[in-house]
């Protein structure tokens, strides 16, 4: 009877171990087949999970926070306003881990890229263009809000009576020139370099100064100016309409959706497990500070309150007064914060925006400075 030699895995370079272990393990582990390309291995990253817990804080906190004392108005009161704010916690910490969990998947390392891996290159391109028109849109905001706290720290310094507007009257407090400079001088620099590391300092002072924020909110409201006149409180809301109104304040104050994935790539060990507990802490500091100045916020001007809390108080309190200045920091920090699908198109665009504001105020004001020299 004839007979053969067999030999099985006679070359040493096909002994291997296989990462699957218990009842799952493959009895023939060909290293050929298992072993993941090189080429699309993400680099494991540095960032330590408190260092994420701090990054996704940032994020998360900014502009929204000056419109909480409105929304809980808006939601009928401190008791439905919390529960609202609760209810969309928990959506939000869902879609933070599923964009996690995604990111993983596909071994993409931006919000873009996981898109357009999970939902196809046509719907990739939409979310390029929405990230890019949001961004736009947040960026005006944050340019009016600047230009809110610029006229109320103006008036400070010039010692203006509440509600006079002489002071509105000079070139120098004009909304087109305040707005115009400040975006030439401060936050087009900022936005030429396409790498935001040297930004770190800035950062950590923007979240300093938003916190700086909540506390003279908190302590505001324990210890109120004499001048400061309380609207009606209500105590429930006058339809669910209206609680569903806040609903957009409060899920634009939670807004780091875009700048989470990469912060989840750039973790050391990166999980979706060790993930959720970042997001979770990250989410539960912003609802202190959220709720702190919604809360306080709101009891102290009751149905008056502002929607931007800080023009609800008098321009002479000089605690305020550096309260805004922090604000207007932390937007300088915000803006450059703002991803992109597209760098040099948006930093184009940016220019272009610059230049306009430039043409738009331009003659009135140099007409202003004109007959101030003249006078």
């Amino acid at each position: 009877m004839a007979f053969c030699e067999v030999t099985v895995n006679n070359d040493r370079r096909d002994w291997s171990w296989t990462e699957e272990t218990g009842e799952k393990a493959s009895l023939l582990q060909n290293p050929l087949t298992t072993e993941r390309p090189r080429g699309n291995r993400k680099q494991e990253g540095s960032t330590s999970a408190s260092g994420a817990v701090f990054i996704v804080v940032n994020a998360a906190l900014g502009a929204g926070l000056l419109n909480f004392p409105y929304a809980f108005f808006v939601a009928g009161g401190v008791v439905s306003g919390i529960i609202l704010l609760l209810c969309l916690v928990l959506f939000i910490i869902a879609g933070l881990v599923i964009l996690a969990y995604c990111s993983q998947v596909s071994n993409k390392a931006t919000y873009q890229e996981v898109v357009r891996a999970a939902c196809g290159q046509v719907v990739g391109t939409i979310c390029d263009v929405l990230i890019a028109v949001y961004t736009f849109g947040t960026c005006i905001a944050f340019l009016i809000i600047i230009g809110d706290q610029l006229d109320m720290i103006i008036g400070a310094f010039m010692h203006t009576p509440e509600g006079d507007t002489s002071v509105k009257g000079h070139w120098y407090s004009d909304r087109k020139f305040t707005i115009s400079v400040t975006s030439i001088l401060v936050i087009l620099p900022l936005s030429i370099p396409k790498e935001i590391g040297f930004q770190k300092y800035a950062s950590t002072l923007s979240v300093l100064g938003t916190w700086y924020v909540t506390i003279i909110v908190i302590i505001r409201y324990i210890w109120p100016d004499q001048g400061i006149i309380v609207g009606e409180i209500p105590t429930r809301p006058n339809s669910w309409m209206a609680v569903f109104n806040a609903i957009p304040t409060i899920c634009f104050g939670f807004q780091c959706h875009v700048s989470s994935v990469p912060v989840f790539s750039s973790m050391e060990r990166p999980g979706v497990r060790r993930w959720s507990w970042v997001v979770t802490a990250a989410v539960v500091i912003c609802l202190f500070v959220y709720t702190g100045t919604g809360v306080c916020g709101f009891l102290t001007f009751g149905s008056s309150v502002n929607v931007d809390v800080l023009l609800s108080y008098p321009s002479n309190d000089i605690a305020v007064t550096i309260a805004r200045l922090c604000l207007i920091e932390a937007k300088f920090a915000e803006i450059q914060q703002v991803g992109s699908a597209s760098w040099w198109t948006l930093v184009l665009c940016g220019i272009l925006m610059m230049c306009m504001g430039v043409f738009i105020f331009g003659q009135s004001t140099a007409n202003s400075i004109y007959q101030d020299l003249h006078n």
